[in-house]
């Protein structure tokens, strides 16, 4: 319950609040090994899900069948919420890339006004629209990113936005090189060669997973 709470869908909602929420929701609670499928959001999927443990990825799937991710999401992340809410023809996928417990509610059981008119259920409502103006923007940082033509300039942008979100002049990747050569839709081999070749020239330091902009 606590792991619950301190989702942003659930902020300013009491643990009490957040119990009757969670009968009034239905709510499906479900685990996951890594590598496995949980589920698809192609136009027709109506569940909006919270990780509360582990990490999963979005990955959009193109019409020759690639897969490109979108969001490398970790706990307290929510996805679904934007495809739930606007129809599309593309397709999605969710992908478990760590054994995760996801917690999924129905679109209808948020947006429907249950007889009470509960307070919290506004709130969640208004937290929810929050979460998908974020999810907008960090969709369009991405775009900003792959705009980029180079490896390095890819690289770079994402340093940067990244830093930028720490407000420090390093951070802690997300996930792992491989992954992030996946995010950035380059080689990975390219990519290694390029990192290298920045801190041959002092222009970041890598230590593990931690990057430094110099």
């Amino acid at each position: 319950m606590k792991k619950l709470l301190e989702n942003p869908l659930f902020l300013g909602v009491s643990e009490a609040e957040l119990e009757k929420v969670l009968i009034c929701f239905q709510a499906n609670e479900r685990y996951y090994r890594e590598k496995e499928f949980i589920t698809t959001y192609n136009g027709q999927n109506n569940q909006v899900g919270l990780l509360i443990s582990g990490a999963i990825s979005l990955k959009h799937i193109h019409a020759d069948g690639t897969l490109d991710i979108l969001e490398y999401i970790q706990p307290r992340g929510i996805f679904g919420a934007v495809f739930t809410f606007f129809d599309h023809k593309e397709e999605f996928v969710v992908v478990c890339e760590k054994d995760c417990r996801v917690l999924f509610i129905d679109k209808e059981h948020i947006i429907k006004r249950c007889p009470n008119a509960c307070m919290h259920h506004s709130i969640i409502v208004e937290n929810l629209f929050s979460i998908m103006s974020e999810k907008v923007l960090n969709l369009t940082e991405k775009v900003d990113i792959l705009s980029h033509r180079s490896i390095r300039e890819k690289l770079l942008c994402y340093f940067r936005i990244q830093s930028e979100k720490g407000k420090n002049t390093h951070f802690q990747l997300p996930f792992s090189f491989l992954t992030l050569s996946n995010y950035l839709c380059i080689d990975r081999s390219a990519m290694m060669r390029e990192i290298k070749k920045m801190k041959e020239e002092d222009i970041i330091r890598v230590e593990g997973k931690e990057v430094f902009l110099l």
